[in-house]
């Protein structure tokens, strides 16, 4: 017994190691076809090769044997279960938003490897409208691992410190797309959550040349169409109303607060948080990006590089002394005084002998002179002097202290440009199905792209269950909105779930070296204008 299971665990990993996209030449396929005997006719194989049916990188081709007329069928790729489109299209279109290509650009790909053309326009808005559904329930799952990882970080906490930010499609304000994400602020950031807003929609675009033309089919269009349409106003203010709205949620979706909110010190978000409470009686508390906070020191008044100098100084102080506020204002006004130093007037009170030169010399009983010539001049530090009286008091520090920055975010955003690049046009669709991936990946790795194409063990849907002895209450909401999302899925006609390769494909050699068709895909007629 134990050797059969061996052996069968042997051909499974045989089997899962073959089970990947190959591109090979119709040349060298036929060659090998020739080199088997017909089961039909028991002669060396030789006959036709017709492409049956075409969609996308999709092909059935049919090879008949021109001495017996033995037909043997050869599928490119396993069609879904429950759905009509079939696995290649739809990694196709994933791996043109990883790549940040269109349909156009995809084109031209395809068209210097010597493939097949993707599938026609509107069928390729299709397929991108039949991903988005389940990249976004991934990105759920991802987001939610998340949130545990933080409550777990904070002690089984569920009131948590987050850090946010908004970005926008093009430069400028006058973006017709803005994102924004909230990032836990954990020893290793992730994304918890994220939300999107639109100013136009290109399906009601279209659809408002049938209002005068054919009035009741436009009804039964607004009837049945997801509008993408989902912000009025100017662009700027899309990032305080998605942060928002992101606050409000938190209670139903993870049972959470968010009472701590890391962000710009220029932005409008926290006052728009104070005077529109997401959480009765909770004051949200405001701390500043421990970068912009220090980028202020020396702004305008300094050369480059002696501002470069102040603002990582000053960064430093803030990271190394952000959760006590008298050591921070110690370190703070260290960087002043010790510039402002001279042999006349020393100030290095709270200098620290490891970097200090002066104090290092003054306990080895030797002489220190400052360098004039290489120091910022007094009359320099004077006019910069106001700035560290407005930043470096107590009340103005108190913001960093418990602070973190927003690298995350911008982390992020950066990984999210790289699928919808600033420079090019796309749909609210392709950008939704961009964000949800970049969570994935920003979370979790490319490696969990996987989940997507993997349902034996329907990973998709499956929410992987943590123990969480002190967060009871959040597992039990989460595992509704779990349970909501499987109910929906599974009412779909399109269930985003895979045939394994291995039984799906009608094998090559079928009837020349005694490997069998399915019952399923012998017996399956095209359905016109099934495949995406």
């Amino acid at each position: 017994m134990s050797m059969q299971n061996e052996s069968t665990s042997s051909k499974q990993n045989v089997n899962d190691n073959l089970d990947f996209n190959l591109i090979i030449h119709m040349n060298s396929l036929i060659s090998l076809l020739k080199q088997f005997i017909c089961s039909g006719c028991n002669k060396r194989w030789d006959g036709s090769t017709t492409i049956k049916e075409r969609n996308g990188l999709y092909i059935q081709l049919e090879f008949m044997c021109n001495h017996c007329g033995f037909l043997t069928r050869l599928y490119s790729s396993p069609k879904m279960r429950n759905g009509r489109r079939h696995e290649i299209n739809v990694r196709l279109a994933i791996g043109g938003t990883l790549c940040g290509l269109g349909r156009s650009g995809i084109m031209k790909l395809l068209g210097s490897l010597n493939l097949p053309p993707p599938v026609q326009e509107h069928k390729y808005r299709e397929v991108q409208e039949f991903i988005l559904n389940y990249v976004e329930t991934a990105q759920e799952q991802s987001m939610i691992d998340a949130v545990y990882d933080a409550i777990s970080e904070a002690g089984d906490v569920e009131d948590l410190t987050v850090s946010g930010d908004g970005a926008w499609l093009t430069r400028g304000f006058s973006s017709l797309h803005g994102i924004a994400a909230i990032c836990s602020t954990t020893s290793k950031p992730k994304v918890i959550d994220t939300n999107w807003c639109s100013k136009k929609c290109s399906k009601c675009q279209g659809a408002e040349s049938l209002r005068h033309v054919n009035s009741d089919l436009f009804s039964t269009f607004q009837e049945n169409h997801e509008c993408q349409l989902n912000f009025i106003g100017a662009s700027g203010a899309m990032e305080k109303e998605m942060i928002y709205e992101m606050f409000c949620g938190s209670l139903p979706k993870y049972d959470i607060k968010y009472i701590s909110y890391i962000g710009d010190g220029d932005a409008k978000v926290h006052k728009y948080l104070t005077t529109n409470p997401p959480y009765p009686g909770v004051t949200i508390r405001k701390l500043e990006d421990t970068n912009h906070f220090a980028k202020r020191i020396g702004k305008g008044r300094l050369t480059d590089g002696d501002a470069i100098k102040f603002k990582i100084y000053f960064a430093k102080a803030i990271r190394e002394s952000k959760t006590d506020l008298d050591k921070l204002y110690e370190k703070s006004w260290t960087i002043f005084n010790h510039h402002y130093s001279t042999d006349i007037e020393p100030m290095h009170d709270w200098c620290d002998p490891q970097w200090c030169k002066y104090l290092q010399a003054k306990s080895n009983g030797q002489q220190f002179t400052h360098n004039s010539r290489l120091a910022i001049p007094r009359a320099c530090l004077d006019l910069i002097k106001p700035a560290f009286l407005e930043l470096c008091s107590k009340t103005s520090l108190a913001r960093v202290v418990g602070g973190g920055s927003q690298n995350a975010n911008e982390a992020f955003h950066s990984l999210l440009w790289t699928m919808v690049p600033k420079h090019r046009f796309c749909s609210s669709t392709i950008l939704r199905t961009a964000l949800g991936l970049s969570t994935i990946i920003y979370n979790d790795g490319y490696s969990s792209l996987d989940k997507l194409f993997t349902s034996r063990e329907n990973r998709l849907l499956q929410k992987l269950k943590k123990d969480k002895k002190s967060a009871t209450t959040t597992t039990a909401t989460i595992m509704t909105t779990t349970a909501t999302a499987n109910n929906s899925s599974s009412e779909s006609d399109d269930e985003f779930s895979f045939i394994p390769n291995n039984n799906n494909f009608a094998d090559t050699t079928q009837g020349l070296i005694a490997l069998e068709l399915s019952e399923d895909d012998a017996d399956m007629d095209y359905e016109p204008g099934g495949d995406d």
